[in-house]
């Protein structure tokens, strides 16, 4: 009787270091679900300051940017500058399309149109705006290459194994097959 007695004593030993290390885990779990829905909270408020921030600087600059003061002057001319760039963007990308903004109500027409199909202004399709450092520099026209005279430009070539005569672009010579 006395070994049942033991396995019995170690089974409840057993059952209650198992309880309590349940109870421990389901209080961590509690605990990290709780740090959790509090560090989400301070997120969302957070977001609503920075969003009300943004609210009164937009509407200190929609009531002086005409007359910025000193502290706000250098921020204003960069929102100024920034907000011109971003329409010349939105023009570019709408001339990929064939599409533009009419001048008169801002309604999108398509290339083509005589006439605005929101408010009836005659449309004048406009050249797609140069935009310095993105567009300002012209690209290399694949379709119209300009010829060039490579002889004029270059020396003759020799192949420095057999003395061939060698075209400037070729890598290997086409008599005795040295790579150049």
């Amino acid at each position: 009787m006395g070994f049942m007695d033991s396995v019995k004593g170690f089974a409840g030993k057993v059952g209650d270091t198992f309880e309590s290390g349940v109870k421990s885990v389901t209080d961590s779990t509690k605990k990290m679900s709780e740090k959790t829905k509090v560090r989400n909270e301070i997120n969302r408020l957070e977001n609503e300051i920075n969003n009300a921030y943004y609210i009164i600087g937009k509407k200190y600059f929609e009531k002086n940017s005409e007359e910025p003061g000193a502290d706000y002057e250098a921020p204003v001319k960069d929102i100024i500058s920034k907000t011109d760039r971003i329409e010349k963007f939105k023009l570019l990308l709408a001339s990929y399309e064939d599409k533009q903004p009419c001048t008169n109500c801002g309604a999108e027409v398509i290339k083509g149109q005589k006439f605005c199909d929101k408010c009836g202004a005659k449309v004048v399709f406009v050249e797609p705006p140069i935009i310095e450092g993105f567009n300002d520099v012209p690209q290399n026209n694949f379709q119209n290459p300009q010829p060039q005279d490579v002889q004029a430009e270059q020396a003759p070539v020799k192949c420095p194994n057999c003395g061939s005569s060698l075209e400037p672009f070729q890598k290997f010579c086409d008599k005795c097959g040295t790579k150049l």
